[in-house]
């Protein structure tokens, strides 16, 4: 039988070209005959390798500050953009490159959305956005099958995407069958099926958001869909007072079988009838491969919490830092409701959990009476106690597979040192009867203003120490008693 290495060169150049570029690197190198047939693509391969497979947006730097390098027209960008002379700002630029040659698609296996170019203060992208959608974007539209299944008029979308950011990257996501970790636009909460004054939006591209997720979870039935390899999600937003997002947009990521990570930030699950935000948890049952759940600086109610986490079957790693959003949204937090719904939701499987406030003055919300099931339902500020509050403590909330835990202590205001006091008693105990799986306990504190830790919390201090906590400095190892 004849062997495929003995057919003539031009035929085994055409055949190493079909590899490109899923499996044009394990082809090229598994013999001498198919290196040199590799030969005419191996510089091409090379350059886009390293544009696209871990695509940013190319940006234009201040000088050579940040170590940008410059180009023949006097301007610095980025070092990738630079060395491989392929600049593109936005996604619909992108989607005209790809336009041209839908293999670029197949290069990109980590994308970030983030950085757009700004329109406003950037006359290149202004410009690039203003042209008409070139003709290979417009039959790449014309010939989805997923605008033609459920997205409406392809016209309308071509139209769309000249202008829309959103429209443009809920497109760019039906083309990447190789993705695995993606970071989207910050304006990605414009896809949220509750705000009403988005009904054009979401008649539009919640049913292809749908058809991607339904297909990248069945692997047999549509081979190499787009998003069926995706594994890592992460943040959009950056933390802050004024950042805040729905989180139900971000839930299809979290529907995909492959999908294993995903980190969210300045997200608002707490339907409060005011400046919170209502949560839609879209379907039953979310990633079977779902470990690790980092959601920072976010408001969370407990009813919409356990929504979440009880769609989660096999989480292990769940991290969350609480952050009061703008017009105050969570500043009335009840932190006993939080963990006890993760106590009731997932402790059993969780491996790690980590629960802290982001800003110095929420930790106030910890001095307050201890939690009771009936006050579940209750705001921080609508709790009564009479006379000194019934601190809280630490053996009455943790879950029981808990294995690791840390405390920070940002001020040594009274009622802070107070509550260290009250948080720990018993714990001693609990760790024999209650919490077996406690090995590792240290208490950061932060020290901003003195070297050395005041007499005033000497007290505190050693009191956790003697309880097995390891007394650090914040943000290090070292050891402060």
């Amino acid at each position: 039988m004849p062997s495929l290495l003995s057919l003539p060169l031009e035929l085994l150049v055409q055949i190493v070209e079909e590899t490109i570029p899923a499996d044009f690197e394990a082809t090229a190198v598994s013999c001498k005959t198919l290196f040199a047939a590799s030969a005419p693509f191996r510089a091409q391969y090379a350059t886009r390798r390293k544009r696209f497979r871990n695509f940013t947006f190319s940006r234009r730097l201040n000088g050579n500050l940040e170590g940008g390098e410059k180009s023949d027209s006097d301007e610095y960008w980025d070092e990738i953009t630079q060395e491989t002379g392929i600049r593109i700002m936005n996604t619909r630029e992108l989607l005209e490159h790809i336009a041209l040659d839908y293999s670029l698609a197949q290069y990109i296996q980590s994308i970030d959305l983030r950085e757009h170019g700004d329109v406003e203060e950037d006359e290149e992208v202004s410009s690039s956005l203003e042209a008409e959608v070139p003709e290979t974007l417009k039959n790449l539209v014309l010939t989805s099958p997923f605008i033609e299944a459920f997205g409406g008029e392809p016209d309308d979308w071509i139209g769309q995407i000249q202008w829309s950011e959103i429209y443009a990257d809920v497109f760019l996501l039906t083309l990447l069958p190789q993705v695995r970790k993606m970071g989207l636009h910050p304006r990605w909460d414009e896809l949220d099926p509750s705000n009403t004054r988005n009904t054009l939006i979401n008649k539009c591209l919640w049913p292809v958001l749908k058809m991607i997720t339904q297909r990248a979870n069945c692997a047999k039935k549509f081979p190499n869909a787009p998003l069926s390899m995706l594994s890592v999600v992460e943040p959009s937003r950056d933390v802050g007072y004024e950042e805040r997002s729905p989180l139900t947009p971000f839930i299809p990521f979290m529907a995909i079988n492959s999908v294993s990570e995903v980190s969210l930030r300045s997200c608002i699950f707490n339907d409060d009838g005011y400046t919170g935000i209502e949560f839609d948890p879209l379907v039953e049952c979310y990633s079977t491969n779902l470990r690790k759940l980092i959601l920072d600086s976010c408001v969370a109610g407990p009813e919409e919490l356990s929504q979440l986490l009880s769609r989660i079957p096999n989480l292990e790693i769940f991290e969350f830092s609480h952050e009061t959003k703008w017009h105050g949204c969570g500043h009335n937090w009840n932190v006993g409701a939080f963990l006890d719904t993760v106590q009731n939701v997932c402790a059993k499987k969780l491996k790690k959990l980590s629960v802290a406030i982001f800003t110095h003055f929420d930790i106030d919300m910890l001095c307050g009476p201890a939690y009771d099931p009936s006050m579940r339902d209750l705001e921080w500020d609508e709790f009564e106690s009479a006379g000194s509050p019934a601190w809280p403590r630490l053996a009455d909330m943790l879950p029981t597979s808990i294995e690791s835990l840390n405390l920070c202590l940002n001020t040594f205001g009274d009622d802070h040192l107070n509550c260290i006091i009250h948080l720990i008693e018993g714990l001693s105990d609990a760790r024999i009867t209650k919490l077996p799986h406690l090995d590792e306990l240290s208490l950061s504190v932060r020290m901003d203003s003195s070297p050395t830790i005041p007499d005033v919390a000497l007290e505190s201090l050693n009191a956790a120490k003697r309880s097995g906590f390891s007394i650090l400095k914040l943000g290090t190892s070292i050891a402060l008693l």
